[in-house]
This record gives structure tokens, C-alpha cells and sequence, in this order.
């Protein structure tokens, strides 16, 4: 989020410019956030981009992604990614309320088929036409005329981490190692991601 209060994002330089009609082959990103196509490894295209808006909103609504499990082992995860539905939370058992137009946005950037996915035809038009935006006025989102609800007060303190969760600020800092097969399977496939990073 920035100053403003409007959301920012940014890919960390994971993103691909993609030809028509090419598929990328990566398989990288948040664990929690992979589409079932990278998890197959089936090749995958700009409709990954509308499955991690899904997770994202539901992640926003919620507080944790839907398919996340808790534990450590992200198979299990994996599985429930690429085989089960969306669970949506009981609003009166849990306390969080969705309407129907939320579930169906977000049912409808998570099918499981690239092909099937909201925007996976229409693109953001196909994304702003779906009726949970109907009273939304996308030209004010975009000069940022909204009011924000909430505006963070930001430091001049580069190492000020008041705005992250204490549960990752509180974290050691671990290395990790790839193990031997892992950068194997990486040297081999290393013409994949030839120009992967000339943009």
C-alpha cells in the first residue's frame, strides 16, 4: 500500500512478457498463490495472473488464502490447489460476510481450467464488467478520487517495519539450499528462461 492509501503492486521481477499464444514454464512465486497449471507444469500463460487475483481478494477478505493448510509441507496445499473448490467461510459461524456477487468474482478467477477462467477471454474488461464492480466507477479508482479507508502513517526510516505483521518481523532469517536435483532440473531447463529477464 502506499502513502495514499491506495494498494501498489509489484512482481519482485518474476514477471514474463509473453508472445501470443506462448507459455512459460517457471515455476516459481508464493507457494500459496500457484496456479494449477505451473503445480502440473503444464506451461502456463496470463490467466495465472486473474488465479492470484482470486487468492489475493480471497486472502484480503478472509485473512488467509483458500487453499492454505497451516503446515509447513506444501503438498498437501498443492493438492487442495490443483483438485478442491473454494470454500467460502460461514458468515454466521465465522463472522465474515460475502455476497454472492464476492463469491462468484472470486469462483470465477480460481477455475481450475486456464481456459474457463474470469479473464482468461476478456482480459480486465472481462474483470471490471463482473457485477461485484457494478458500483464501482473504475475511471475515479484510477485518477485515485475514492477516499481511501485507511491511510498508513509512513516513516522517513527506511528500517521501520511498523506496517508488517509481527508474525514475519519477529522470524530469524533463515538460508535456504536448493538441493543438487533441484539445480539440476534448473541447468537443464535453463534455455526456458532465456530473456526472461531483458524487460
Amino acid at each position: 500500500m502506499e502513502e495514499d492509501g491506495y494498494i501498489c503492486l509489484t512482481d519482485f521481477g518474476l514477471a514474463k512478457i509473453l508472445q501470443e499464444d506462448e507459455q512459460a514454464h517457471s515455476f516459481c512465486g508464493t507457494p500459496e498463490y500457484l496456479a494449477p497449471e505451473i503445480l502440473r507444469e503444464e506451461g502456463h500463460a496470463f490467466q495465472v495472473d486473474w488465479w492470484a487475483l482470486g487468492i489475493l481478494t480471497y486472502e484480503m477478505i478472509v485473512g488467509f488464502p483458500p487453499f492454505y493448510t497451516g503446515q509447513s509441507n506444501n503438498n498437501k496445499m498443492y493438492e487442495l490447489i490443483k483438485n478442491k473448490p473454494v470454500y467460502f467461510p460461514d458468515a454466521k459461524k465465522h463472522g465474515i460476510v460475502m455476497s454472492e456477487e464476492c463469491k462468484d468474482f472470486i469462483n470465477g478467477c480460481l477455475k481450475k481450467k486456464p481456459s474457463e477462467r474470469l479473464g482468461a477471454t476478456g482480459g480486465l474488461d472481462e474483470i471490471i464488467k463482473h457485477p461485484w464492480f457494478a458500483d464501482m466507477n473504475i475511471e475515479e479508482l484510477l485518477s485515485k478520487s475514492y477516499a481511501p479507508e485507511f491511510k498508513p502513517k509512513v516513516s522517513k526510516d527506511v528500517f521501520d517495519v511498523s506496517q508488517f505483521d509481527k508474525m514475519f518481523t519477529s522470524e530469524e532469517a533463515v538460508h535456504s539450499v536448493l538441493p543438487q536435483s533441484a539445480q539440476r532440473k534448473i541447468i537443464k531447463n535453463q534455455d526456458k528462461f532465456k530473456g526472461f529477464d531483458d524487460n
